[in-house]
């Protein structure tokens, strides 16, 4: 489902990527009941993202993927402001919300990075944590949890084996 920033909100700033050569994969660190995807795409549509120039490309939770921006545009997700994890990077964003299923969230992620690392013709390589960009710890359920990066990574190679 796609429901985008406006395009003249502040925190949707309509530059073009440079290219799409990673994805980078978050944790919304948002555990409250209700913040799912809608929850978060209703969230990028406020003040309070467009004053913290906030944005990513993807919501992801038990039920729902939902798409804030267009896969061309460059999102402020990564932490290295002009570099190359906002200027060449799709975004991706896991719930945490504890009314959802992190499992199944985690499984819907991994659907959807393997579509898109097939879409763009990249390498499983191309996957990176955000902690990547700009070293801090997020994802951080998959990163605290034992085998939590290395397993999400096996589910993506597995969905693209189905493919």
């Amino acid at each position: 489902m796609t429901d985008f920033i406006p395009a003249n909100h502040p925190n949707r700033p309509g530059t073009k990527l440079i290219g799409i050569r990673f994805i980078t994969i978050h944790d919304t660190d948002n555990p409250s009941p209700g913040a799912n995807a809608l929850g978060h795409a209703g969230y990028l549509k406020s003040s309070e993202a467009a004053e913290r120039f906030v944005s990513w490309h993807f919501t992801v939770d038990d039920t729902n993927i939902v798409q804030h921006l267009p896969l061309d545009e460059t999102g402020w997700h990564a932490g290295d402001e002009d570099g190359p994890g906002n200027s060449s990077s799709i975004g991706i964003e896991i719930c945490e919300n504890a009314d959802g299923n992190r499992s199944e969230a985690e499984k819907r992620a991994a659907q959807l990075v393997a579509r898109l690392l097939e879409q763009f013709g990249l390498g499983i390589d191309a996957v990176v944590q955000h902690h990547h960009w700009s070293g801090k710890n997020c994802p951080h359920i998959l990163r605290e949890r034992s085998g939590g990066w290395d397993g999400f990574i096996d589910t993506i190679k597995h969905c693209r084996q189905e493919a």
